[in-house]
C-alpha cells in the first residue's frame, strides 16, 4: 500500500520502494523481505532488507527477460 500511495503523490518507484522498506524496518528491525514498484509508465525498481533480492521484467518492446538484483 505505502509504495502505491507514495507514487500516487509523485514519488518515483525507486524512492517509493526504499521508503516503504525503511518504514517497515523502523518498526520491525529483523524484517526480511522486499517490494517491487512499477508505475503506469513502466518505470520499475525494487528495495529489500535482510537479503539480496532479484526480480525480472519483460515488456512487449524487449526481446528477452531482464533480471535485476537489489542489494540490501
Amino acid at each position: 500500500y505505502q509504495v502505491v500511495e507514495s507514487m500516487r503523490l509523485g514519488m518515483e518507484p525507486k524512492l517509493a520502494a526504499k521508503d516503504a522498506i525503511a518504514r517497515i524496518t523502523k518498526k520491525f528491525p529483523d524484517f526480511v523481505g522486499a517490494v517491487v514498484a512499477l508505475n503506469k509508465t513502466g518505470e520499475h525498481a525494487g528495495a529489500c532488507h535482510g537479503w539480496t533480492f532479484k526480480y525480472s521484467v519483460r515488456s512487449p518492446a524487449m526481446k528477452d527477460v531482464e533480471v535485476f538484483t537489489v542489494l540490501p
